[in-house]
């Protein structure tokens, strides 16, 4: 995770062949040769952490229940497709034990939204884990929460790469921190700052990226050309919603 090479990071596991977030995502993903898996945290009502994007099911099960308002028992009663279940951060970790892939941890819990002591209990509990499984050197954390991002900076200076969503022309995220996100970013996947343009339209936020010492890296429409930029302005990353087709362009510009 320090740029040296271009990863390839299944979006919620395999989405493009199972339900995103899911067990049988996430071992295909493996099986496909991913180097890395981007999930999302949230927290139950007992307080597990599960993987799972939205904060309500009803996207990816058609039933309109809120995560943080379930125990962990009644989340498990709900089927997101082919008898697939919100996995547990336990249940995943324990599948990074029998093989070497790497994590970006989404922390989907804001501030803004749930305060910061819910906000950060959960960032405090998702690094316990990442320990108790030995994922240290696996793992960057990622958020569109400057704050919790700051919170986990402080709390393990420069134990984990710190990713985060859009700086300079590309800026993403709902809150700030105190401090710069200069410092505080390792990592930082780019957007386009107009709905009508793409993120390969803004070289000028690579540079920025480069010039500051961060990697830049992207989520974007699996193609060639948009590939053949990004790494070109030196993206080191690509976070895939078909993975598949993304290593088949990244094969093709030889870099995998």
């Amino acid at each position: 995770m320090d740029g040296k090479r271009v990863i390839l990071a299944a979006h919620r596991g395999d989405r493009a062949a199972y339900p995103e977030n899911t067990m049988s995502a996430f071992r295909s993903a493996n099986a496909l040769g991913c180097e890395m898996i981007e999930t999302d945290i949230r927290m139950t009502r007992d307080g597990e952490l599960v993987l799972i994007h939205d904060r309500s099911t009803l996207r990816t099960s058609g039933i309109d229940k809120n995560v943080d308002e379930l125990t962990l028992s009644e989340l498990s009663e709900i089927d997101l497709g082919a008898g697939e279940r919100v996995p547990t951060v336990r249940e995943f970790a324990e599948f990074l034990q029998t093989n070497g892939m790497l994590v970006n941890w989404e922390l989907k819990i804001y501030p803004k939204d749930f305060g910061d002591d819910y906000a950060f209990l959960v960032a405090d509990k998702l690094i316990e884990l990442i320990e108790e499984y030995g994922l240290e050197g696996r793992s960057m954390l990622n958020s569109f929460s400057n704050r919790v991002l700051e919170y986990l900076y402080k709390k393990a200076p420069k134990k984990y790469p710190i990713h985060g969503q859009g700086i300079y022309k590309c800026r993403r995220a709902n809150d700030e921190a105190n401090i710069p996100e200069t410092e505080l970013f390792d990592w930082c996947c780019l957007y386009p700052e107009e709905k009508d343009k793409i993120v390969v339209d803004y070289p000028e936020s690579f540079e920025y990226c480069k010039q500051n010492g961060i990697i830049p890296c992207i989520c974007i429409k699996d193609e060639y050309e948009t590939y053949k930029l990004a790494i070109e302005y030196g993206c080191r990353m690509f976070t895939s919603n078909d993975i598949r087709k993304a290593d088949e362009i990244l094969r093709s510009l030889g870099v995998r």
